[in-house]
């Protein structure tokens, strides 16, 4: 199983039938139906619009009438809807609460042999997910999603979509932060490779203390869009080494400036606004990007190559009963965030804290 497609506003569009991990394919694409998969979007919720937004549309006859229409319209729902042959499918979120202008991540996934679909969204300011399920979903056939990807005939993604990939395998929604692999983490007995660490192992935590590892939570996304890697170079920060994270991946950051500032002496700020202060950092130019996170015992943040790294809690209700990366774990197990961690920062107070006055 593998991302089959991916492509963005700043990158050109790769498809592979084989995955995207095996290099470029100049292959013809296969008419076939994928039995499961993935359908991966993001955008930004408007800040005004008078008539439905148009994300995806895609009309196809061959024999029968295939479509994909994906609409988010100005009352705040997002809607769904796939036609193959004579099944139809139609799925819808609402998303009425979530601020204007937040990025989204959407996640339409199916699965033929359980005759099961879910539609999921994601808001990339504040981690919050939403989600529904559905019965009997239509097929969707490859070279339907190739076509889209590459824009065959004509435009079919709307210019606000900022990504959009596809795979043959189930990607469960959230959860997609953290660092490339390489990343030393502090243990008992000293620092280790993030990908070699297993659970029960002893994490060192800013607090200065050992806290078990509940889970070491890996994930491999396409390298597009807002889930592009950033460089962070040492010695910025106090890194001893240069490590690549996801833009979301909040690291601890402290000192007088910080307790002055916030009325907080550790504060988390997320990759994306340390990143532009680093010299040369850059986007990664592979294909696909794996990550990992941990989930520690204690929601308290671990040492990395000289920095603290915020592991990953529970963030949606514990009756939330979509899939998400941690659903491999009982819900009681996974810790929720609590007001006694460090306190996260907005957009412009991360600028404000790393601009050049307080460096």
């Amino acid at each position: 199983m593998a991302w089959l497609g991916a492509g963005a506003t700043d990158r050109k569009p790769v498809y592979n039938p084989l995955g995207l991990d095996k290099g470029l394919s100049r292959a013809k694409v296969p008419a076939r139906r994928i039995s499961q998969g993935s359908l991966l979007l993001e955008t930004a919720i408007p800040d005004q619009f008078r008539q439905p937004l148009d994300l995806l549309t895609f009309e196809r006859f061959e024999r029968f009438r295939r479509s994909l229409h994906m609409v988010l319209g100005p009352n705040g729902r997002l809607w769904l809807a796939i036609e193959s042959d004579l099944a139809l499918s139609v799925l819808s979120l609402d998303l009425s609460d979530w601020r204007k202008d937040s990025p989204i991540r959407i996640l339409y996934g199916w699965d033929l042999s359980r005759a099961r679909c879910w539609l999921g969204a994601e808001c990339l300011d504040t981690g919050e997910m939403k989600s529904v399920t559905g019965a009997e979903p239509a097929a969707i056939h490859g070279e339907d999603l190739a076509r889209v990807l590459f824009a065959v005939g004509e435009p079919s993604l709307a210019p606000d979509v900022g990504c959009f990939a596809f795979a043959d395998h189930i990607e469960p929604l959230g959860y997609a932060e953290g660092l490339a692999p390489g990343a030393l983490v502090e243990t008992e007995y000293g620092p280790r490779a993030i990908e070699d660490l297993s659970p029960g192992t002893l994490i060192a935590t800013q607090t200065g203390g050992l806290s078990p590892l509940l889970a070491n939570v890996r994930s491999t996304l396409p390298a597009v869009g807002q889930m592009t890697p950033l460089r962070l170079r040492r010695p910025f920060q106090n890194l001893r080494q240069t490590l690549e994270a996801t833009p979301r991946c909040e690291i601890v950051t402290q000192g007088i400036d910080t307790s002055y500032l916030f009325g907080a002496e550790h504060v988390s700020v997320r990759a994306m606004h340390i990143a532009p202060f680093l010299p040369g950092a850059c986007p990664c130019l592979n294909l696909l990007s794996t990550r990992h996170n941990l989930v520690l015992a204690e929601h308290s943040a671990y040492r990395v190559a000289g920095i603290a790294v915020m592991p990953l809690a529970r963030n949606h209700h514990a009756e939330h009963g979509a899939a998400t990366r941690l659903s491999h774990l009982e819900t009681d197990d996974i810790p929720a965030r609590t007001g006694s961690g460090p306190a996260s920062l907005l957009r412009h107070e991360a600028i404000a804290l790393l601009s050049e006055r307080y460096l």
